[in-house]
């Protein structure tokens, strides 16, 4: 049974379902930058990305993603929201613990949200490293453009694997 542990961190409020998943600021600036509207509307998009891939919700995950979404995954490749869609339901993107520690949060121009810092996960089942603890670097563009949040880019690299 997967067990979502939440939290209220910088007056943002998570609320607790199956699976574990939290994000922390790392620093007082991500902190202030939480309380700000658009940043604040970015993190809660992210944190429903996250209960999306820990309880395999491919509506939910597949609604934060823009259409022309581009991820440079963990596994030194190019995946587009298809891609990333495919990989949720084959079990290829599948975790019982997800955290996230944000050390930089920032509006960047009229319609996007930077957020980059720390992701420390463990993959199960059909998962590449399932059973390991996996630490990676990300970097995530948020975009409101269309109204509603949505991934537009993000990177990530696997740094260290226990």
């Amino acid at each position: 049974m997967r067990i979502l542990t939440c939290a209220i961190i910088g007056g943002l409020a998570v609320s607790a379902s199956p699976a574990a998943a939290s994000w922390q600021a790392a620093n007082p600036a991500v902190q202030a930058a939480a309380r700000t509207p658009r940043v604040a509307a970015a993190l809660a998009a992210t944190e429903r990305m996250d209960r999306a891939i820990l309880t395999r919700d491919a509506r939910e995950f597949s609604a934060v993603f823009a259409d022309d979404a581009v991820v440079n995954n963990p596994f030194n490749r190019i995946a587009r929201k298809a891609d990333a869609e495919r990989n949720l339901a084959t079990g290829l993107i599948d975790y019982t613990s997800l955290e996230r520690v944000i050390e930089y949060a920032a509006e960047r121009g009229e319609h996007d949200v930077v957020l980059m810092g720390e992701e420390v996960l463990t993959p199960v089942g059909k998962a590449k490293f399932a059973g390991e603890k996996i630490r990676r670097r990300t970097t995530e563009v948020w975009s409101d453009a269309s109204g509603q949040w949505k991934l537009s880019l993000r990177q990530a690299t696997i740094y260290r694997t226990k």
